[in-house]
């Protein structure tokens, strides 16, 4: 990694990628483990969702309580391909779709520039620095 940056790496495997080359992947891999740059992969995968995104491609991480029904799934991935649509085209967009009961409800949606938490589990904990922040004004 030290010839060649992560950003320029992820725009080559982003290019590679929606060639059709999916051995690019595995190329990257073993160049970040004969480099010893295991622990920079979540930066260059973030990278290279990023540059896939500019190209039209939306990979986004959904996380649930429960595994999301089929009409959930879709009304996210319109809502993705509108956010991120210009008048000329319509992006592809991929989930990468995880369960965490402690979200009790809703879901966490997340892009490589945004994320959307629409959990149960986020709301109650914002209520209760709300009313947190109440009682120390009143005191």
């Amino acid at each position: 990694m030290r010839l060649v940056s992560r950003r320029k790496l992820a725009k080559y495997a982003a290019e590679q990628i929606l060639a059709g080359n999916d051995a690019v992947l595995e190329e990257i891999a073993g160049l970040l483990i004969y480099e010893k740059h295991e622990r920079e992969v979540d930066l260059l995968v973030r990278d290279i969702e990023a540059e896939l995104a500019e190209n039209g491609e939306i990979v986004a991480s959904v996380e649930s309580a429960r595994a999301l029904d089929d009409n959930t799934r879709r009304k996210i991935e319109q809502f993705l391909a509108t956010a991120a649509s210009d008048k000329n085209s319509k992006p592809k967009v991929s989930l990468r779709e995880s369960i965490d009961p402690t979200l009790i409800g809703g879901f966490k949606l997340q892009t490589p520039t945004a994320t959307l938490d629409a959990t149960v589990s986020k709301k109650l904990t914002t209520c209760g620095r709300r009313k947190s922040r109440r009682k120390n004004e009143q005191d």
